[in-house]
């Protein structure tokens, strides 16, 4: 039902190991069958939550870094190469000390396939059936379901009635 490290691709490299880093509270949720692929790093920090819908897949040589709430819809498909990360992972604080970049929740929906070299940043919210164009650099909310996320920064560019592998 969950397999990890066993997808192998060729333009990644072979020996890279795979590595779970779950903090003691971290919390990593497996709604159902997932596929972590070979080299690929999951981060999950203190108090942190990461929830894989079913049919969860990565490809090799991604990372996931989650310091808040990252959440994955089911159905989804990654390419290699891919960053996502809730947080900024160090701490600006403004002339009143105040924190101005904490972490954001991010939300993918269901049946979105994210191509290789994509970086998805915190407060991210992609809807359903979207397909996410390689190098694309994903931040916001102002995405459109059934459609092509492409660029940088990352629009809807194109409607779709749906995708297969």
């Amino acid at each position: 039902m969950i397999r990890i490290g066993f997808h192998k691709v060729p333009v990644c490299e072979p020996s890279a190991r795979t590595i779970i880093n779950l903090s003691p509270k971290g919390c990593l949720i497996f709604k159902g069958r997932a596929h972590i692929g070979n080299g690929t790093k999951i981060y999950v920090a203190e108090g942190a939550e990461l929830v894989l819908g079913d049919n969860f897949a990565i490809s090799a040589s991604s990372q996931i870094n989650c310091y808040k709430r990252i959440v994955f819809g089911r159905d989804i498909q990654f390419s290699w190469n891919c960053l996502v990360m809730d947080s900024d992972t160090h701490i600006i604080y403004n002339a009143n000390d105040e924190i101005i970049n904490a972490p954001k929740e991010i939300f993918i929906g269901d049946k979105v396939w994210i191509g290789c070299r994509t970086t998805i940043l915190k407060g991210t919210i992609v809807p359903d059936n979207c397909v996410i164009g390689a190098c694309s650099l994903v931040s916001g909310t102002k995405f459109e379901p059934n459609s092509i996320i492409v660029g940088n920064p990352a629009k809807s560019k194109k409607t779709i009635k749906g995708w297969d592998l």
